[in-house]
């Protein structure tokens, strides 16, 4: 079994990047009715005091008001977040409610609404507030902030990312840098144990009706796994194969998935690169991290990103999937 390392991800969610971010993901949302029932839900379990911003040559202080008092609130108590989590989504929820409508005073408004919303979390940043506890949902920031394992990587690799993360290609440091650069909450390559019990128990099902093995699903042949398989599953018996990897097997398969994606409602995306493709044994393992995923039906077809060299050869490239793909889902 590979050794692991334990790894803490570094908020990389920056005033800039959000401003960036939000403004592309609101060209493309998916469901606001959707997104404003989840925003009411959170707006109603949040502190109801009210947050005041004060900026006196870039000096930031905040202050709240409950029951008609106003108090001094410093950036280091834990319920400023809570109040500017408030505050920043009273401002989306304002956004989305206009998204729908086609009329000139609309438009307009939710465009002041939208500069609005980028000046107040520049505030939050000039003021040492922590934007990922303000900007992503609490599952979101948890899951992001947390200890994960993760495939070990030599710490002195050339390649690193914008934040000084060692990668193993400079096609992963682009896609984080793209990350990096528009606020997206990532892990890279995480330990994913994936139980494929069920698919392998339908699997020799299908076997034993045709006959093959007497239900056996596999043969040892010189010290190696051979699965007998139809041929759409011919990648389990690929060289250097996971499935060869478990003797005996028990019912799970772990994969560390380049990048994993955790959106507002909580669901994962997982985004493979198959980079290396010249690269026989690459090529295999590569391909066959995808296949297990979409065979095991670990996540569905819009929850996966395939990509190629050839669909990120370009920044304009890489930031299209990102900007269409990803981005209306982190945010709402």
């Amino acid at each position: 079994m590979n050794k692991r390392c334990i790894t803490r991800n570094k908020s990389i969610i920056t005033a800039s990047a959000y401003c960036a971010s939000i403004e592309k993901a609101l060209q493309h949302i998916p469901d606001a009715e959707v997104s404003i029932k989840r925003i009411t839900n959170t707006l109603n379990i949040l502190p109801s005091d009210k947050l005041y911003i004060s900026n006196s040559k870039g000096y930031v202080v905040f202050h709240a008001v409950a029951n008609g008092k106003q108090y001094y609130i410093s950036p280091k108590d834990s319920k400023v977040h809570s109040l500017a989590r408030r505050r920043h989504l009273q401002l989306l929820q304002q956004i989305l409610e206009l998204s729908n409508s086609t009329k000139m005073n609309d438009i307009r408004r939710r465009q002041t609404l939208i500069h609005k919303l980028q000046k107040t979390i520049i505030l939050f940043e000039q003021g040492n507030l922590d934007l990922s506890r303000i900007v992503l949902t609490s599952k979101q920031y948890d899951w992001f902030r947390s200890n994960y394992q993760k495939k070990p990587i030599n710490p002195a690799s050339p390649i690193t990312t914008a934040i000084g993360e060692p990668v193993r290609s400079k096609s992963e440091r682009d896609i984080i840098n793209g990350f990096i650069s528009l606020a997206v909450p990532y892990h890279y390559e995480e330990q994913n144990i994936i139980c494929v019990r069920p698919f392998v128990d339908k699997l020799k099902e299908r076997l034993t009706k045709k006959g093959c093995l007497q239900g056996q699903l596999f043969i040892v042949r010189n010290n190696t796994t051979q699965w007998f398989v139809p041929a759409e599953l011919e990648w389990m018996n690929s060289q250097g194969s996971i499935w060869k990897t478990y003797e005996p097997f028990d019912g799970t398969i772990e994969l560390f998935n380049d990048f994993m994606i955790m959106l507002a409602d909580g669901t994962i995306i997982i985004w493979e690169h198959e980079g290396l493709m010249d690269d026989f044994i690459y090529r295999c393992n590569s391909s066959e991290r995808a296949s297990v995923i979409k065979y095991t039906g670990t996540v569905d077809k819009d929850n996966l990103i395939e990509t190629y060299e050839h669909d990120i050869d370009t920044p304009e490239k890489l930031i299209d999937i990102i900007e269409h793909r990803i981005l209306p889902r982190v945010w709402f």
